[in-house]
């Protein structure tokens, strides 16, 4: 079989996947300026991308849960500095939906804008995509997180109940949505 040039194989690749690779470039482009680098989600990333989550969230998802979202990842990336990951976005597309699962900065870089360029970037992959809104749920008793996802311009739609496994029982949801009709973020 013929060995393809660079140009050829990435005219190979399915049109979704072609448009957020030439994105990722751009992406890139624009982090360099703050010294980051946007990469798409995959394998290499897990072990990263875990420790994060570890330390984060006083419920983590297992390793496996990371595995199994690799499948779907079209929308899913990190944001790295000095070749360290530094934060993680992990969505899915379900129709014309983008269904936010995991959003996540390192503890020692949070407060930096870095959740809300991760944000502005993945509604810029929404876009993209043809994606009308973005939909996440947060649990009901982090209003911090909250908070911040409604400067951000995420409203509250609804609520989950007993959504959250908790050590000792369950927790409710906040249902969350930005429509990427009206707002740009």
């Amino acid at each position: 079989m013929k060995k393809l040039k660079h140009k050829q194989r990435l005219l190979a690749v399915p049109i979704t996947l072609k448009v957020l690779w030439l994105l990722s470039k751009r992406e890139n482009q624009i982090s360099k300026a703050a010294n980051t680098i946007i990469e798409n989600f995959s394998e290499s990333h897990l072990d990263e991308v875990f420790t994060i989550e570890k330390y984060s969230n006083p419920t983590p998802w297992r390793l496996q849960t990371f595995q199994k979202v690799l499948v779907n990842r079209t929308l899913s990336f990190v944001i790295k500095a000095n070749n360290k990951i530094i934060g993680f976005c992990i969505a899915s597309a379900v129709h014309e939906e983008c269904h936010l699962q995991n959003i996540c900065v390192a503890k020692e870089f949070k407060r930096q804008g870095l959740g809300k360029s991760m944000l502005k970037t993945l509604t810029t992959r929404c876009q993209v995509a043809n994606l009308k809104q973005v939909i996440l749920e947060v649990r009901a008793s982090n209003s911090a997180a909250q908070n911040f996802y409604k400067q951000c311009g995420f409203s509250e739609i609804g609520r989950r109940k007993d959504y959250y496994r908790l050590g000792d029982g369950r927790e409710n949801a906040v249902l969350m949505s930005l429509s990427l009709e009206k707002r740009f973020l």
